[in-house]
């Protein structure tokens, strides 16, 4: 999708151009809002949609093998993800045109991605907030009061409940979009959407979060990513530049003074 008279896309990197991040980024942090207002004004939807998952005190779908795998699937991705793009960007610097199309920027964003969102959005939620998880709660067989969204409980010291950690990763793993054609980008997203949706709200099925720490951190995530992209596309050209200066010592020795196809 191109438009004359407002870029959705930046032609020169078949990427999401700024503006368009700032289009995405309005409607996420409304969402942020709509569902910190919607649970905090009702916070007993927290607890009826927990109960749907639990008997009693338990949590039977905790041990479903399937559930069990695509919560480990969530878990190990950054593991292999993050490597790989300093591969991608290691690679970049020795093919920059041959590998255009996994221009060092995109890499870099995805793994600020996976650094801001999972790494500093949710960890300074867990360290200020302090929110028991369901399992910990006297609803649910633990030992501690129900805390509302937002509400600085301090009631748990580790492990908290608000953001989740593991929703807030599988919204930073759609940063793979960049490299998807710009073409395909909108059906790949939809899909992408659905499946790591899904990964997020596996928490909630296993009673390891409620579902407001799933959304909070799922949109939180997505707009922090929004605005993390209008930074770094705009600084696309100096940021692949500098990756293909790096390496051109190294395609120098690797390939010799006469291969400029690789410059």
């Amino acid at each position: 999708m191109r438009e004359t008279t407002f870029k959705l896309y930046d032609t020169r990197h078949d990427s999401i151009a700024p503006k368009g991040a700032v289009l995405f980024a309005g409607p996420l942090g409304l969402a942020v809002l709509a569902v910190s207002v919607v649970f905090i004004i009702f916070p007993g939807i927290d607890l009826a949609v927990t109960r749907l998952f639990a008997d009693e005190d338990i949590f039977p779908l905790l041990e479903n093998p399937v559930l069990k795998a695509v919560r480990d699937f969530n878990r190990a991705m950054p593991f292999f993800l993050l490597p790989l793009m300093i591969v991608a960007i290691l690679a970049y610097a020795l093919w920059p045109r041959r590998l255009s199309g996994i221009a060092a920027h995109k890499a870099l964003y995805v793994m600020l991605s996976f650094a801001m969102g999972p790494g500093l959005f949710v960890q300074i939620g867990k360290t200020f907030i302090g929110r028991p998880r369901p399992t910990g709660i006297f609803e649910f067989g633990g030992a501690a009061d129900f805390a509302p969204v937002w509400q600085f409980a301090s009631i748990c010291s580790r492990s908290c409940s608000f953001p989740s950690g593991e929703a807030a990763l599988a919204a930073a793993a759609m940063s793979v979009l960049v490299f998807v054609p710009a073409a395909m980008r909108k059906s790949v997203g939809t899909v992408l959407a659905l499946l790591f949706f899904f990964v997020a709200f596996n928490r909630v099925m296993f009673g390891a979060h409620f579902l407001s720490d799933v959304l909070v951190a799922w949109f939180g995530t997505l707009w922090v990513m929004a605005w993390l992209w209008n930074r770094i596309v705009s600084n696309a050209d100096r940021i692949d530049d500098a990756v293909r200066r790096s390496g051109g010592p190294a395609r120098r020795v690797i390939f010799g003074q006469a291969r400029t196809d690789f410059d």
